[in-house]
C-alpha cells in the first residue's frame, strides 16, 4: 500500500505521517442519504481535484460533538480490501483535513474516493426496481437475475458479509445507463466493521460474528441469509492472513491499535464463512 493512485494523480493512498492538511473549509457538506446512524449524521461533498472527479465522506456529525466515529477509515479499508480480491469498490484514500460546518472549524479525516458518475444518466436501485419489476411478487433479487446482474449482486452479497456492511439501502446502489444498463460499483462503505464502536469499552464487547441485523434493500436483511442465496461458485483472488498489514498500512496512527485487530478479526473469521459456503 502506499503506491501512487491512479485516479488521482500524484497522491498516494495513505499519506497521513507527512504531516500535511488540506485545506476544505470551502466546501458546502450535505447529509448523507438513507444514514442508519441515530447518534449523528455522515456528511459528504463531490469536489474536482486536479482533473478528477471526486467524492468525499466524513464520519459522524453532531452539533456538539463535532465529528467522530471512524467512518472515513472504514471507507478506505473496504476499498483496499475491494482492491485486493477484485470487488468492484471504488479507489480511494484518506486525507487529513480542515473542513467547516455550521460555521465552526474542524480538523478530521476525510475519505476521498474516485467518482464513479459518467455523461450517462443514473438511477438508484430502488427507483429502477419499481420502474421495471414485471409484479409486485418479482423481488429486487429476481428483477436482478433476469437482468443479467446475478453475479454482481452475488458478489456484493460476500463483500458487504465480509465488513458487516448495515447499510446497503435501495440508494446505495445504482444503475448506469451509458449505451446500456450495468450496476454501479460498491460505494457508501463506511457503516461497516466495528463503526459502531467508539472507546474500547465497545470494542471489548463487540461480536465479530453476531448477524446483525442491516439496511439491505436486495436480499434479506442478514448478511448470513444471504450468503445462503448464492447458487453457483464465483471466482476471487484469495485472502491471506498476511493481507492485513498491507489494509492498515499507513492508518495505525489514525486509530488506536485495537480497533485495527477487532477488524482484522472480523475480515478474517468471515472469510473462513465464505469459504464455507463454497463461493471461492
Amino acid at each position: 500500500m502506499g503506491e501512487l493512485l491512479d485516479f488521482l494523480p500524484g497522491q498516494k493512498d495513505i499519506d497521513i505521517a507527512s504531516g500535511e492538511i488540506w485545506d476544505l473549509r470551502d466546501i458546502v457538506w450535505s447529509v448523507a442519504a438513507g444514514s442508519l446512524a441515530s447518534d449523528g449524521v455522515h456528511m459528504k461533498a463531490e469536489r474536482r481535484i486536479g482533473e478528477t472527479d471526486c467524492y468525499l465522506k466524513l464520519s459522524r456529525y453532531d452539533s456538539y460533538r463535532g465529528i467522530y466515529g471512524h467512518e472515513s477509515v472504514n471507507e478506505v479499508i473496504a476499498s483496499r480490501l475491494g482492491k485486493l480480491l477484485g470487488f468492484s469498490v471504488p479507489e480511494g484514500l484518506l486525507r487529513r483535513c480542515l473542513v467547516k460546518i455550521d460555521g465552526k472549524e474542524h480538523e478530521t479525516y476525510v475519505y476521498i474516493g474516485k467518482s464513479y458518475k459518467t455523461a450517462g444518466s443514473r438511477v438508484a436501485f430502488e427507483d429502477f426496481y419499481v420502474a421495471n419489476r414485471q409484479s409486485d411478487q418479482e423481488s429486487p433479487l429476481d428483477l436482478c437475475k433476469r437482468f443479467g446482474w446475478a453475479d454482481y449482486i452475488y458478489k456484493m452479497f460476500i463483500f458487504d458479509y465480509l465488513i458487516i456492511n448495515r447499510d446497503r439501502h435501495g440508494a446505495n446502489l445504482e444503475v448506469m445507463k451509458n449505451g446500456g444498463r450495468e450496476l454501479s460499483p460498491y460505494f457508501d462503505n463506511g457503516l461497516s466493521l466495528a463503526c459502531t464502536c467508539i472507546d474500547e469499552a465497545e470494542l471489548a464487547s463487540f461480536s465479530i460474528m453476531e448477524d446483525r441485523p442491516v439496511n439491505n434493500f436486495i436480499g434479506e436483511r442478514r448478511l448470513l441469509l444471504n450468503l445462503g442465496k448464492i447458487d453457483k461458485m464465483l471466482e476471487f483472488s484469495e485472502l491471506r492472513e498476511s493481507d492485513g498489514e498491507g489494509l492498515f498500512a499507513g492508518l495505525h496512527g489514525v486509530l488506536p491499535q485495537r480497533y485495527f485487530s477487532v477488524i482484522w478479526e472480523i475480515i478474517w473469521g468471515r472469510w473462513h464463512d465464505v469459504k464455507k459456503f463454497r463461493v471461492v
